[in-house]
């Protein structure tokens, strides 16, 4: 931009006659100082351009979660419950279920959204003499968890905690529970122990309930905001509205500074918005290359990375600090992805010979006796389509674990999981369904003790039958 303002400059002074033309400083024609000039804007521009594009992906990758969280937000306000109101959902899981990606079918779900800017929400949590797992996960607008209340926590009582904005002040007689942001989605999940269980567990859900003193709706403009289509790669430029106004509306923390004052060359200022026209043809020619190949980027980002036994376990996700491009992975790949403390996760997209997961082929997981999760929860394995959605099978089981009815554990303990497109003959009750192409699983393990957060624990590989 320098450059090009001083190309500017030049002309300009030329033009008035405060310098003499180029052609006589210079000792060329006319002719070919105007060339130069022209070949100097056409690079000015190139420059801006390649600028736009690297601050772009920069962008796209920081304020992918943000765009995500805000489309989850929309969607669910309008079709699940008002703002600061629980929605309780009665089913587990199915294919069709499209709230999240990666869902788990062994829990149900009860989420809200909560303004708080207009002061705290309580959270009242019920006794739970069964001792039923359960869980109140609480993520700010960027994706981290900054609380769980769970039975962990509780220790099983009832409870009420209040939950405050960044900029609120006075006094509680309740715990208090600070958010980084005054957006915060709070996804619950209670367990179902098998379909006997159904009725006890949604009527316990229901227990959770949420209260404050305000009901005003959350800010009308945010609900103005464009379409961001992200799969398609249409009107890509809408990406960086949303994101800049989510920024707006929940600054990130102070360290984050560096990093923004760098996306305000190319117009991404949460104080003055984004304005596509008031950005020159260059800028926005590099945001929209940025935002594709950024998508892709985030896309295949676990493609290399380093695997035990074909497994990615994810220790370092719930929270993120820095890790920008992991936190948009998790968004892409498991939204609303809990700190490992509460919830252990760990995913396979290949064989034990590196060879891409399909239906094509018979695969079992074997667990020797010490090998099974250790966990106070319960452990369960899942599968999923490339999209990351339930697979559909004809049994209607979507996941496998220690909540199975009849699951067949061998004589020594161990355990053998039979995953593959058509039932295994003699094996039905240890038969997870696979689809027919390429397919992921999803080991997850709830409440994991101690001993599998040290970074020791390792999952088996998926070994492909004969």
């Amino acid at each position: 931009m320098k450059q090009k303002w001083i190309i500017i400059t030049l002309l300009t002074a030329i033009l008035i006659g405060i310098l003499p033309p180029l052609s006589y400083a210079n000792g060329v024609t006319e002719h070919q100082s105007q060339s130069l000039l022209t070949a100097e804007m056409k690079g000015s521009a190139v420059s801006t351009e390649q600028l736009a594009y690297s601050l772009g992906i920069q962008a796209y990758i920081y304020g992918y979660p943000l765009v995500i969280m805000e489309q989850t937000k929309q969607m669910m306000l309008k079709k699940r419950a008002p703002i600061n109101q629980f929605y309780y959902s009665q089913a587990l899981a199915t294919p069709e279920f499209r709230d999240i990606v990666t869902p788990n079918s062994n829990t149900l779900y009860f989420t809200a959204w909560l303004d708080l800017s207009h002061g705290p929400v309580v959270l009242q949590v019920p006794e739970n003499r069964s001792g039923r797992y359960y869980t109140v996960q609480m993520l700010d607008m960027y994706t981290n968890t900054f609380q769980n209340v769970s039975n962990r926590l509780t220790g099983n009582k009832a409870g009420q905690y209040a939950i405050v904005g960044p900029t609120w002040s006075g006094s509680l007689s309740l715990p208090k529970i600070a958010a980084p942001t005054n957006s915060v989605w709070l996804i619950g999940r209670v367990e179902v122990a098998g379909p006997d269980d159904m009725a006890r567990a949604a009527a316990f859900e229901k227990e959770f309930t949420l209260s404050s003193s305000h009901r005003r709706a959350e800010r009308q403009h945010m609900g103005q905001l464009p379409d961001v289509d992200l799969t398609s790669g249409k009107h890509p430029l809408a990406f960086y509205k949303v994101m800049t106004e989510v920024i707006k509306q929940n600054p990130p923390p102070p360290c984050d500074q560096v990093l923004l004052d760098q996306f305000k060359l190319i117009g991404i200022d949460p104080a003055k918005g984004f304005e596509p026209k008031n950005l020159s043809p260059a800028i926005l020619a590099g945001l929209i290359r940025a935002a594709k190949d950024a998508q892709s980027i985030i896309v295949h980002a676990l493609d290399d990375v380093p695997t035990v036994n074909g497994w990615i376990i994810g220790y370092g996700i719930g929270t993120y600090g820095n890790q920008f491009l992991l936190r948009a992975v998790v968004a892409y790949s498991g939204l609303g992805a809990n700190v490992p403390s509460e919830e252990l996760y760990a995913r396979a997209n290949v064989d034990h010979t590196g060879q891409t997961l399909n239906g094509a082929n018979r695969y079992v997981l074997h667990f020797d006796k010490d090998e099974l999760p250790a966990v106070s929860g319960f452990w369960s394995l899942t599968a999923y389509n490339p999209d990351f959605t339930l697979v559909s099978n004809p049994i209607n089981r979507y996941s496998i674990g220690d909540l199975t009815k009849g699951l067949q554990v061998n004589p020594d303990g161990s355990l053998d999981l039979y995953i593959q497109h058509t039932p295994p003959a003699g094996k039905e009750a240890n038969w997870l369904p696979a689809p027919s192409g390429d397919f992921n699983l999803v080991l997850r393990m709830f409440a994991p003790k101690p001993s599998m957060l040290d970074r020791k624990y390792r999952v088996p590989p998926v070994m492909r039958m004969k």
